[in-house]
């Protein structure tokens, strides 16, 4: 795919569904501080943007975070680099798949169709058509992608001009009101977990170096995806998160129940009092989009990570096929697709075993995969220079040694911190991942055991770069 559609791709992963619900959550938990908590989020994400424009500078292969993992780091953490952003995305795809079932009543109630839709049904639509159009191709699926994405971004700015006609300074003070039932009279522990969730849409910057190879020119235009696409993410993020506290205030985003408004965005653009009402169910629609894009991206990105493990038979090889009409990973993306669609008809019982609302405790999962998963990747980052010396030295993209060491090093801290603030949010979710990944670890060890009863090293051959990754360098440095 060409960068253009790319772009977009990064930008619906990145804003999705996650924009439109996380900023009214957190607004519920911890007030105007999600102003300060934003822009402090700014600084993982970049940081995280230099690590993937690095390594996929190096080397840009579909399923980057397990050939970083494996290749760089160790067999066993390119076999974690699979299975943790695979739970995650099994969660997020889930969440988004949620967020439109809980978008989707009110943009029928404001068209006057008085339906209260069945929440596993929606879920179940929503999975089935994205996989569907991903089993069909990636070009027609970027395609799609980009006219979902212009009406997400339009869907942004009427919220964002909505509020700033209404915007009032005063809604910012207190900025951290700690009253008898204010956000902040049991301590700082909300402006903190704000900080950590209000990073998930930045973490969509990742799935640039999941499709890889895929991408026209990758070795130039990752570096040029990366810069553009965050860039609209970031400005877009802070003005959604200042306008909504500046046009509504804080309290406009929590429920009488004290929990997050139904209908998040679009809910509190009504009280801004300067959007029509048509504008308002544009907003609805573009929330829904943004689930779609969420949805549609991932499926795209990480079944080529399942594909990329699949070649190297860490995951069984049934995986990496790819469909002689359609060209796509087409058992790949089956794989993504079923668990979640499985999972959603037992969603309202979840509700009474995860502690927090299923929605926040998937958004846990969802982090802490992903945190953990690029913690392997920074350990990759610091071993590049060493591992592949002419892959660091002539990549397109190079950062000083130094800086390399520094990002590195600050993401490993950055994660770690993070990954603990959200196991004291939900601990039953950490409790959860870790015990996935116990059984991943015993299945990892089974694998290589059984191959090796087959005469093949397992390990050594995660260890490799293939053929058709180390053009232009010779067997001494990639092998």
């Amino acid at each position: 795919m060409g960068p253009f559609a790319a772009i977009a791709l990064l930008i619906g992963t990145a804003l999705g569904m996650s924009i439109f619900l996380v900023p009214t959550q957190m607004a519920a938990e911890a007030g105007p501080s999600i102003t300060i908590a934003i822009l402090l989020s700014i600084v993982p994400m970049i940081l995280g943007v230099l690590q993937l424009l690095q390594l996929g500078g190096a080397i840009p292969v579909a399923g980057g975070a397990y050939v970083y993992g494996s290749r760089l780091v160790g067999p066993f953490w390119g076999f974690l680099s699979v299975i943790l952003p695979v739970i995650a995305v099994w969660s997020y795809l889930l969440f988004a798949a949620l967020g439109f079932a809980q978008y989707l009543p009110f943009l029928l109630e404001a068209v006057g169709i008085g339906i209260d839709p069945n929440t596993t049904l929606v879920v179940w639509a929503i999975l089935g058509l994205f996989l569907v159009l991903n089993y069909v191709g990636v070009q027609l699926a970027a395609r799609v992608q980009i006219a979902l994405v212009a009406v997400l971004i339009a869907g942004m700015l009427t919220f964002i001009v909505g509020g700033l006609l209404a915007f009032d300074a005063s809604n910012f003070q207190p900025m951290f009101p700690d009253g008898e039932g204010e956000p902040f009279a049991g301590g700082m522990a909300p402006f903190f977990l704000a900080i950590v969730l209000l990073y998930i849409p930045f973490q969509g910057f990742a799935m640039i170096i999941e499709i890889g190879e895929e991408l026209e020119n990758p070795v130039k235009n990752i570096p040029r995806v990366l810069a553009i696409g965050m860039s609209f993410v970031a400005l877009l993020s802070i003005a959604i998160v200042v306008v909504l506290i500046g046009g509504a205030s804080w309290e406009a985003a929590v429920a009488e129940d004290g929990g997050p408004v139904d209908g998040a965005l679009a809910e509190v653009g009504g009280a801004f009092g300067t959007l029509p009402d048509a504008a308002l169910v544009f907003i609805a629609v573009a929330a829904l989009i943004a689930a779609a894009t969420t949805v549609n991206t991932l499926y795209t990105s990480y079944s080529r990570t399942v594909m990329r493990a699949s070649r190297d038979n860490v995951l069984p090889s049934y995986f990496a096929t790819i469909h002689d009409r359609f060209g796509t990973p087409h058992r790949a993306v089956i794989f993504m697709g079923v668990p979640p669609l499985a999972a959603a008809p037992f969603v309202g019982i979840a509700d009474q075993f995860t502690g927090p609302e299923f929605l926040d405790w998937l958004v846990v999962i969802v982090v802490a995969g992903t945190l953990l998963a690029f913690m392997i990747g920074s350990v990759a980052l610091w071993n590049l220079p060493r591992k592949y010396p002419q892959r660091y030295e002539y990549s397109i993209y190079k950062l000083p040694l130094p800086v390399v060491k520094f990002v590195a090093v600050s993401n490993i801290i950055v994660s770690s911190m993070f990954t603990l603030l959200i196991a004291l949010s939900a601990l039953s979710a950490l409790v959860v991942l870790i015990g996935m990944l116990v059984v991943a670890t015993g299945a990892y060890v089974y694998r290589v055991k059984a191959y090796e009863r087959k005469g093949t090293d397992l390990k050594a051959e995660m260890s490799l770069l293939h053929s058709h990754e180390t053009s232009g360098e010779s067997a001494d440095n990639d092998d």
